[in-house]
């Protein structure tokens, strides 16, 4: 990812980098600007970014201002505000703009981490061709696209308490219905697919962050990083801590 850090603030922007490059460890270019005018200047001589993450409120020009601006050379670019509890208003109008998500002061990690996350599986996305090219489909074609729309689900709530039900009032099915058909159609209990994309993304973040083990637990739906320790063990046959190391 190329991401463009816009903060007047130094010590707050420098922090920033800090967290942005303990989440993304590979594959990272962040440059820092001051404030809007540095950033737009900056875009000028730039074609391939991805991601701005900006203050609303700055000296020279602010986030809201830049964000109008930017758009109009580089119309695909995404955006992240940071504000402040009193600056609900200014994040609002920035919604307006289409930015992707904005961020309360202080910045959590895990919070910073899973915006990140969302951000960069978005962007890659837009470089996947549709994979549906038709709009008539057969019974069994749909049943084959609700159960990749239910793993579709399952990716974006990692970070949350999936249920039967949750996904079920989501595709609008029964929760038997939909748990029949996802085990006909991949041969796999839904719950078990939950658990192993869960694993899956846990030793991604462990093996390309510096996230603490308690961190990336929460990322993967586990609120007890003393449970996700001992079912990542039992999947992986070795603790979190041992996975990194090696």
């Amino acid at each position: 990812m190329n991401i463009l850090l816009v903060e007047d603030e130094q010590k707050i922007r420098q922090g920033l980098k800090k967290i942005i490059e303990d989440v993304i460890t590979s594959k990272l270019r962040v440059t820092e600007a001051s404030n809007g005018r540095e950033a737009l200047d900056w875009l000028k001589t730039q074609d391939q970014v991805d991601l701005i993450i900006t203050d609303i409120r700055m000296s020279e020009m602010n986030g809201i201002e830049l964000i109008k601006r930017a758009k109009e050379s580089h119309p695909s670019l995404l955006f992240v505000v940071i504000s402040g509890y009193d600056e609900f208003a200014y994040a609002r109008e920035a919604l307006r703009y289409g930015v992707s998500d904005y961020l309360l002061k202080p910045i959590e990690r895990v919070e910073l981490a899973q915006v990140l996350q969302k951000i960069s599986e978005q962007i890659n996305a837009t470089k996947q061709p549709n994979q549906i090219t038709t709009a008539t489909v057969v019974n069994d074609d749909k049943d084959r696209l609700l159960i990749r729309r239910v793993k579709e689900l399952v990716n974006e709530y990692l970070n949350q308490d999936i249920s039967l039900q949750f996904l079920a009032e989501r595709v609008y099915l029964h929760p038997k219905y939909l748990s029949d058909m996802f085990k006909r159609e991949t041969g796999q209990n839904l719950s078990d697919y939950v658990t192993e994309r869960r694993m899956e993304k846990a030793r991604k973040l462990l093996k390309e962050t510096t996230l603490k083990v308690a961190e990336v637990a929460m990322m993967c739906g586990f609120a007890n990083h003393k449970y996700f320790a001992s079912l990542f063990k039992q999947h992986t046959g070795c603790t979190p801590s041992e996975f990194r190391e090696q």
